[in-house]
């Protein structure tokens, strides 16, 4: 069986570790922007089929179009680089078991096709403080998302009818009031 293709992620294709982005590499914002820019060239050349200083190489592994786009991606501010979205346009997965809960998921540029995770929790936590929105940011790369979403309160005793066959439950329920013995025109079962 064939093993699907994956996409790469904007690091792959600028051959730089996710970890340089983490506060905890002790590099300043312009120290990554450098390392952007050489990782940003060197992939140019060494993808480009007219700078190749081989011409016996293997053909290019990535378009200019993607080494560009991965540059550009990577290089952009956090809060430019926040999209905002519907949860309905998110994939919904149901829990399988109680140990498990809903969640939604959408693919990132870089590659992950899971790199934005919502959990119910997340969205529980966000509606009890009174906010219809949830920023998460992808697993693997500086990109976020800000997910909103709508609180429908649910009435637990409701048996899933219509409105229409509510109200006419409702009627069903009043006596009728066809004559004086209480036996109108349905038999004084109601609902005439």
């Amino acid at each position: 069986m064939d093993q699907p293709i994956s996409q790469p992620t904007h690091y792959e294709i600028l051959s730089l570790s996710p970890s340089i982005f983490s506060p905890s590499s002790g590099l300043s914002p312009e120290e990554i922007k450098q390392i952007l820019k050489k990782s940003y060239r060197r992939a140019l050349l060494s993808h480009h089929p007219d700078k190749s200083s081989n011409s016996q190489s293997p053909p290019a592994k990535y378009t200019i179009d993607q080494i560009t786009l991965a540059f550009t991606t990577l290089s952009t501010p956090p809060s430019a680089r926040i999209e905002t979205i519907d949860l309905d346009d998110l994939t919904h997965e149901e829990a399988v078991d109680d140990e498990q809960e809903d969640s939604w998921h959408r693919p990132c540029r870089c590659g992950n096709p899971k790199g934005f995770l919502v959990r119910e929790s997340d969205l529980e936590e966000a509606a009890d403080s009174g906010i219809e929105e949830v920023v998460v940011g992808c697993a693997d790369c500086s990109l976020w998302l800000r997910v909103v979403f709508g609180v429908v309160v649910q009435d637990f005793e409701d048996d899933n009818s219509t409105p229409l066959e509510q109200e006419q439950e409702k009627e069903q329920e009043q006596p009728c009031q066809g004559s004086a013995a209480g036996r109108g025109c349905c038999g004084g079962g109601g609902g005439c």
